[in-house]
């Protein structure tokens, strides 16, 4: 259950890929910067591509040995006591704790908060959201019974069990990363009673439980099906990908862009940017680093300004329109930076922009542009995943919906000089979680050996040296522009000289 969609896949035992099936979900954006999610809406979606994928594959329901959700880990669900949705679930990518987020840093120090959770404090985690709920939502806060994160709370509606793994709580800020906890100090100096939370009971690889009765017949399942623990989305994208041993390295390319290094050591970055969290493999970590505005931003256009007329999938029809634009896009550069910037750059208040428009730009070269402009964040995160992995990849593995355009591959793999490796399976996070249930339904022992079965390589795109060198070039003004407007994110956020005459 990702942050705009859930993907499903059906795996036989052998790692067939038997159906996949896909469910969006709307974000609500009441007010500029804010989105958030009907929880519900998740539940539904689980239940859609569930659906689909028996009537695709033509499996009866007691053919199916396990079932694993795993999720994007950051929103809450406040539940009264009555286990009733309160209020909307606020979004990672929501802005609306900027205030709170920077208390949170000044009330607890950045350095303790890293040292002990394994992440720096930003938007959309939970310490800073329930600050928020608390000072502008009182009604609801008083009202909380139970917090839950987006996976525990769909499989409270399925199984009847509230609890959570040890890797879920990983984005909360307050989570004790070595003792794989919640942090009691955190918690108490925040104000929140640590039974507002779930107990943290189980690995991600543990059966959870079975479905009861009503779980079941929502899914179309038996009763009694083996649910494993799950955990979340972007450890288990890193194991769809085969990313299981120290060093391994796969980058997963949804509505963000995630990499993920596999370590063996849950030792925060001192500076703060990459996020440390227990692996869904036995005795792993995993190191993330986030460019955010990736996949986004292409939903954006294309929900904004839509796709060219024709049959098929709307993104494949705005690639198509991309592939007719000359590489540099005429000029254009766009930033993508529509949630703020995370990794290479790290500027909360930063923002997307276009620039270098021309009367004689096109659609085309709005669209060729987004694509390069995210492909132009990818060598300066290279650069960076050599602080956490004493030997780099040969090749990058990509996951997910980036992964299936052909020409963004290629794209990427010109902007880095580096060969660019995909999967059979595009949906890296369904294909971890299928995974997690062979282990907790005993079909394999170890997520290793699971991995070798499962997980299957397709294309590999070669860089183009003649590209690679033109995009170098078209990078290097690339950079030169960002320094300025680095520059004017920072004045946009100070109050003008006309304002403060007029206070």
């Amino acid at each position: 259950m990702g942050t705009s969609s859930t993907k499903a896949l059906l795996v036989d035992g052998l790692g067939e890929v038997l159906a996949s099936a896909r469910a969006e979900y709307p974000m609500y954006r009441p007010h500029p910067g804010w989105a958030e999610n009907d929880p519900d809406d998740w539940l539904r979606a689980v239940v859609s591509v569930v659906s689909e994928l028996l009537k695709k594959s033509q499996v009866s329901a007691n053919g199916i040995r396990g079932l694993c959700i795993v999720a994007q880990r950051d929103p809450l669900v406040f539940l009264d006591n009555q286990y009733r949705v309160l209020r909307p679930s606020i979004s990672w990518i929501d802005k609306r704790d900027l205030d709170e987020t920077e208390a949170v840093y000044d009330r607890f120090g950045r350095a303790r908060l890293l040292q002990t959770c394994g992440l720096v404090p930003i938007p959309g985690v939970a310490l800073p959201v329930i600050e928020w709920v608390r000072k502008h939502d009182p009604q609801a806060w008083r009202a909380t019974h139970q917090i839950l994160t987006t996976k525990d709370y769909v499989l409270f509606r399925l199984t009847g069990r509230i609890a959570t793994d040890t890797c879920t709580p990983s984005r909360t800020m307050l989570y004790d990363l070595r003792a794989k906890q919640w942090s009691d100090w955190i918690c108490k100096e925040a104000g929140i009673n640590v039974r507002l939370l779930p107990p943290i009971e189980a690995e991600p690889w543990d059966v959870w439980g079975p479905l009861t009765a009503e779980g079941a017949d929502r899914l179309g399942l038996e009763q009694g099906t083996t649910v494993a623990t799950g955990g979340g989305d972007d450890p288990s994208a890193a194991l769809g990908a085969g990313a299981v041993e120290t060093g391994d390295v796969a980058v997963g390319t949804g509505t963000a862009s995630c990499w993920r290094i596999v370590t063996n050591s849950n030792e925060p970055d001192p500076q703060g940017r990459a996020d440390v969290a227990p692996h869904l493999v036995a005795n792993r970590y995993v190191s993330e680093l986030i460019i955010t505005g990736t996949g986004s931003s292409l939903r954006w256009f294309r929900d904004t300004f839509g796709a060219s007329q024709g049959e098929g999938d709307p993104y494949e029809r705005l690639i198509a329109e991309a592939a007719q634009a000359p590489v540099g896009a005429n000029g254009l550069m766009f930033f993508p930076y529509l949630e703020g910037a995370r990794a290479p750059h790290f500027i909360d208040a930063a923002s997307g922009v276009f620039f270098g428009l021309r009367a004689d730009h096109r659609r085309s070269h709005l669209i060729r542009a987004i694509l390069e402009g995210i492909a132009f964040q990818y060598p300066p995160v290279i650069d960076l995943l050599h602080s956490y992995t004493p030997r780099m990849p040969a090749k990058l593995t990509l996951v997910d919906d980036e992964a299936a355009s052909a020409l963004w591959n290629q794209i990427k793999a010109d902007v880095c000089a580096c060969p660019i490796q995909t999967l059979q399976t595009r949906y890296g996070a369904a294909l971890g979680a299928a995974i997690i249930a062979s282990q907790a339904a005993g079909t394999y022992k170890t997520a290793a050996e699971a991995v070798s079965y499962m997980v299957r390589q397709d294309r590999v795109f070669e860089p183009n040296a003649r590209s690679h060198a033109e995009y170098e070039s078209l990078r290097g003004r690339y950079g030169e522009v960002f320094k300025h407007l680095a520059g004017a994110y920072s004045a946009a956020t100070r109050p003008s000289t006309a304002a403060q005459e007029v206070a």
